[in-house]
């Protein structure tokens, strides 16, 4: 358990990390007042969405719009070792939360973040492939929306169920479980904006951006908890050590 609790902190570390990296290297240089340009260029589908996606400060701004194609595609290949970086935080989270009582609905969560992993490597190979075709057409565009619904619909119950496995079991502290309360509202709120993308892109994005940050925050909780569940294990072992020696 030890092993893996460090293990868990460090992917943790580096999942939020390589995240900073991504929004700093693409999201905050795109030229233009769109925002959420990522999602709208992943759930957007038809044309009218993609050129609204990378479009640059105007209509007439062509070298605006070639530089956010660029940081589109940029966004893209870095996000294929965020998807290796999620896949094992959450698989990692899974296996402890397994371990500690929940093992079904551990193995649950495992097995949708790996289709929200595998749904998300086809997802970037559309984006890509969108990216470089001279003329956006409808049929590119639907390509990436069925895609990233499925990968974000994946994504958020694999968090649900992780919550759930964590949440439920009476025997972790109180702190888990509170972890495990907000991982469950992060795949609430990200399942209500995928299932309604259809119906209104704005809200679904809306959805989504607050169920993500929501899962940013119980990955915070989450390795403050097992930051203090070392610490009280290594103060036990020097104990453990030191009677050995005495």
């Amino acid at each position: 358990m030890r092993t893996a609790e460090k293990l868990s902190a460090i992917l943790i570390v580096a999942l939020i990390a390589w995240a900073i990296v991504m929004l700093m290297a693409t999201n905050l240089q795109f030229e233009g007042r769109e925002s959420q340009r990522i999602l709208r260029v992943e759930l957007g589908s038809d044309v009218a969405s993609l050129n609204q996606a990378v479009a640059g400060a105007d209509p007439s701004d062509t070298s605006g719009m070639a530089r956010n194609i660029v940081l589109v595609k940029r966004n893209t290949y870095l996000d294929f070792l965020f998807i290796g970086l999620y896949l094992c935080t959450v698989i990692s989270l899974a296996y402890l939360a397994g371990r500690l009582g929940k093992p079904f609905l551990a193995w649950c969560a495992g097995i949708c973040i790996t289709l929200a992993a595998i749904c998300n490597v086809w997802e970037n190979r559309a984006i890509l492939l969108a990216m470089n075709v001279k003329t956006f057409t409808d049929q590119v565009a639907v390509d990436v929306s069925q895609c990233s619904e499925a990968k974000w619909a994946f994504f958020f119950v694999a968090i649900l169920f992780l919550g759930l496995a964590i949440a439920l079991n009476r025997r972790v502290s109180q702190m888990r479980r509170v972890c495990g309360a907000v991982f469950i509202a992060s795949g609430v709120f990200g399942i209500l904006g995928i299932s309604r993308y259809r119906v209104s892109l704005d809200f679904a994005m809306a959805m989504i951006g607050i169920g993500s940050l929501l899962f940013s925050v119980a990955l915070l909780l989450t390795l403050w908890k097992l930051y203090q569940s070392l610490k009280a294990l290594n103060y036990l072992y020097s104990i453990e050590h030191e009677a050995v020696h005495a």
